[in-house]
Formats: C-alpha cells, structure tokens, sequence
C-alpha cells in the first residue's frame, strides 16, 4: 500500500507486530527522520553524501550525540570495522533507548544495521540509502550483515530498521554504473513479482538511466511495495516453496560473479543483471516462453554491465559456497513467466555451464 502525503509517499513494511515501519519516499524526507523519538541518536555516514548528513544531523539537533564518516564500500564490511563502530558507540554511552542513523549505500546500510542490530544485543536504527540499490533493496527487509573471507554477509541479523527514508533527488549525483546496478536490481523485482514495473521498465528504462527524478521515484515505489509484500509473508526466509527466496533471482550467479571477479571489481546490481543472463537461460531451459525470454534478455541487455570474463569452473566453485544453499543443494530461481518465480534445487553442471555462456 502506497499512502501519499504532500511531497513525500510512504508504503508500509507490515510484519505484524510493532516493529512493522514506513518508508518514506520524497524531497522531504529529512523531516521524516527527524520526527522519530530517541533521546540520543548516533549518525554514521557515507562521507561521499556530506551534503545530505549536514542537514539530517541538523535536524535532529541536539539529539545527535556522536557522528561518525565513513567511505562506503564492500570493504567496510568486516567484523573489524563493526568492532570500531562498536566503540565508538560505547564511547558516546549510548543505551538500549538510543538510535542509530545510516545515510548512505548499501553497504553502509548492511554495515549500521548489523552493528546496531548486535550492539547492547540491539538498538533502534534507521535508513536513509543515498543508491538507487539501496533503495530498492539493501535498505529494505531487516537483512544486515557483514562479509568474511569465505563470502558475502555470511555474518549478519535480521533487524529491521524503525524506518526508510529515500529522496530520488539523491540519484542525480550517482555514477552511471551505480545507477545501472540499482536499476538491475529493480528489474529483478519486476521479474519476480511486479508484472506492472515491468512494463514500465520497458518504457522508461532510458529515462531511468539518465537519473530522471520522478521516474526512479515510481519505480523505488514499486520496488518497495513489492518487497515489502514479500518480506511481510516469509520475514526470515524460511519459505522454502517461495517467499522471500525469490528476491535472489539472478543472485546465485550474481554473488558467485562477485567473489570470483573480486569484491569490488563489479558492483553488486551489475553482478546480479549479469547472473540474471544466465537465470533466464536456466528458464528457457524448463519451459519459460522463447518470445517471452527474448522480451526479458532484451531489457536486462539494456542494461549497462562492464565486460567480464571469468573462468566457468570458478563460478561454479564458487556457487558451491552460496549461504542460500539447503540441504548441501545449491538452490537457483528461475520463473515460468514474469512474475511467477519458482525455486529449484536439481540444476546439473552442463546446465549452468550452458546457462554460463550467456553472460559475456
């Protein structure tokens, strides 16, 4: 359900109980942030949206008790950097009352999350992703982690945040493969469970590309709507017929891509539209329509992704390893149509090493 409010639209995470929240989408979202009850409130920060942390913190005035910058990236996500935000939240005696502020990507997000999901065993935080990855995913849900050497948020909590708070406008200064990743990730959406965004993708995905405001806004609406009707029926994932599993359409590949490129080489929305080539060649393979994959190859291919080209023996090694795996099985999406998703667990080597040969 999307409710507007003047300049601002706010759809809700409905989990049942009262940890459910909003997440407001519009120019005016400081205000949002500024009207959650905290007595103390901790603010870390992307140092690359300084800008948007200024008036943030000066909104919430005298509250904010500690600042903290830090320059995103996957590398900020390790135990080692959780261990310092720790102190630095112990150095500011923030109690259980307090709350936690992460304005950034994802991967500060990921990182605030965790840490406040795990600091005095929990404390109340909130979002303001300045990605369009963030926003159409990261930031939404209650997933928080950190990674480690063996792969990616291996470490992490569910923990939602009290609430969401995105301004669009943000996405006019992001770098053009930063746009591309977090329009990968919305298109995944789409496939999965909004046929609707996808028609509109195919219409505005030029428009999307080039940062056009009111068009990310639309989109970062349905995203969030369509999450959140997931994560509102299978909170923890533990559906294992579908539920919030099928939010990793194009992820096993994806994460796989990820590690055997380097963390960093590929951000994750390019790893994911690039993984998403090889989960529809998985499709076509169990009866997804010929007409219908094309239409589907043609928008993901719309989409920017740098050339890669690793080894087809590491990628598979590498699924091998994925967190999301049951039974020792490696688990893959694929869909029937758009917007019927299915889990299957029976994918054979010279399958995937076919499906493989799609990403170049």
């Amino acid at each position: 359900m999307i409710a507007e409010s003047g300049s601002v639209s706010r759809v809700r995470v409905d989990l049942g109980d009262a940890r459910s929240y909003d997440v407001a989408i519009g120019g005016d979202v400081v205000a949002a942030v500024a009207e959650l009850p905290a007595r103390a409130i901790a603010v870390l920060y992307d140092t690359k949206v300084e800008a948007l942390a200024a008036r943030t913190i000066a909104a919430l005035g005298e509250r904010v008790v500690a600042v903290r910058g830090v320059e995103g990236g996957e590398d900020i996500k390790t135990l080692a950097n959780a261990a310092a935000l720790y102190d630095w939240l112990a150095a500011a005696h923030l109690d259980r009352d307090a709350l936690l502020v992460a304005i950034g990507g994802g991967t500060v997000t990921d990182l605030g999350g965790y840490v406040a999901a795990t600091f005095l065993r929990g404390i109340a935080w909130a979002a303001v992703p300045t990605t369009l990855l963030a926003a159409v995913d990261a930031s939404v849900g209650g997933k928080t982690g950190v990674n480690i050497g063996a792969g990616k948020n291996l470490v992490g909590a569910f923990h939602h945040p009290v609430l969401v708070a995105i301004d669009p406008a943000v996405f006019a200064t992001l770098d053009p493969r930063d746009l591309a990743a977090g329009m990968g990730e919305a298109l995944k959406t789409a496939l999965v469970a909004d046929p609707a965004l996808f028609t509109l993708l195919e219409r505005e995905m030029p428009r999307a590309l080039a940062a056009d405001p009111a068009v990310l806004a639309t989109i970062v609406a349905h995203c969030v709507a369509a999450k959140a009707r997931v994560v509102a029926g299978d909170e923890r994932e533990r559906d294992d017929r579908g539920g919030r599993a099928i939010l990793n359409f194009g992820h096993t590949v994806g994460h796989a891509l990820e590690k055997t490129c380097g963390y960093g080489t590929l951000r994750h929305g390019e790893a994911v539209t690039l993984g998403m080539r090889a989960a529809i060649a998985l499709s076509r393979e169990r009866g997804l329509d010929a007409a219908t994959a094309d239409r589907i190859d043609r928008l993901i291919r719309a989409i920017p992704t740098p050339p890669v080209a690793p080894a087809s023996d590491d990628v598979i090694a590498a699924t091998a390893s994925d967190k999301k795996r049951k039974a020792g099985r490696v688990r893959f999406i694929v869909i029937g149509d758009i917007a019927a998703p299915a889990i299957v667990d029976d994918v054979d080597e010279r399958s995937l090493r076919r499906a493989l040969t799609t990403i170049a």
